[in-house]
């Protein structure tokens, strides 16, 4: 006599196998190099000294009036047009010229007694400028100081390089040296063979050059002899993450 099995009973057999088959242990071919390989990984850092040749300068025009806002403001327009024409004549590009910030207010004197006491109106002007001949910058910096008179103040001064790419270049093959003596090392030590590289990442930077700061203006019976800027050197760092493959 044939045994029939009956549908409801072939589901329940089908669901088990299914049940099975996902609860068996899943096994994973890894090709050379994928995820799991062994990897020996190193972190290198190379530098390159280079001399900036251009300069970022903030330059501030304020000017004071006892009774006015507008008078000071008119002022402060004034002086920055004759800095602005300064500039110009020595060549910096309108492109290069940025304004900063523009200020006008009251001023108080609160050394009085029983509050606050106004004084007058002061009005000010920030301007940002790239000088990309660091060499005759100090002669710039003086015209403009000329030119403005009093008013003018120059913030600061801080060199940078234009182009840091040649010595971008030297600091990475450095960097990639010394990983590569590292790597090897730790082959040499721990015994294995090193194989290709399985991954490469790099971080770049450029150490600041200090703030210089410049005089407040002067007369120009007082300022004879053009300002001196020094450039000085920047360091260019660049730093490797290196992930080698090992080989048995």
């Amino acid at each position: 006599m044939t045994r029939r099995i009956s549908p409801a009973l072939v589901l329940l057999l089908a669901g088990a196998v299914a049940l099975l088959s996902a609860c068996a242990p899943a096994t994973t071919v890894m090709a050379p190099g994928g995820v799991g390989a062994r990897t020996v990984s190193v972190a290198a850092t190379g530098t390159a000294e280079v001399t900036p040749d251009a300069a970022r300068v903030s330059v501030t025009v304020e000017t004071n009036d006892p009774t006015s806002a507008q008078a000071a403001q008119a002022a402060a327009a004034e002086a920055v047009t004759r800095a602005l024409d300064a500039f110009k004549a020595a060549g910096v590009d309108a492109e290069d010229i940025a304004t900063k910030a523009i200020n006008v207010g009251p001023v108080y004197d609160y050394t009085t007694e029983g509050g606050q006491t106004l004084i007058g109106y002061r009005a000010s002007q920030t301007l940002n400028v790239t000088l990309r001949d660091l060499a005759s910058a100090g002669a710039t910096l003086d015209g403009v100081v000329k030119a403005g008179g009093n008013a003018v103040r120059i913030d600061s001064l801080e060199p940078f390089v234009t182009d840091p790419a040649a010595a971008t270049e030297q600091a990475r093959a450095q960097a990639v040296d010394i990983a590569r003596a590292q790597a090897e090392q730790y082959a040499q030590l721990l015994g294995f063979t090193l194989g290709e590289v399985a991954t490469v990442s790099e971080s770049t930077s450029n150490a600041p050059m200090p703030m210089v700061a410049y005089a407040d203006s002067a007369s120009s019976e007082e300022k004879v002899v053009e300002t001196p800027i020094e450039a000085g050197t920047s360091e260019v760092t660049v730093t490797l993450n290196v992930a080698w493959l090992i080989e048995d």
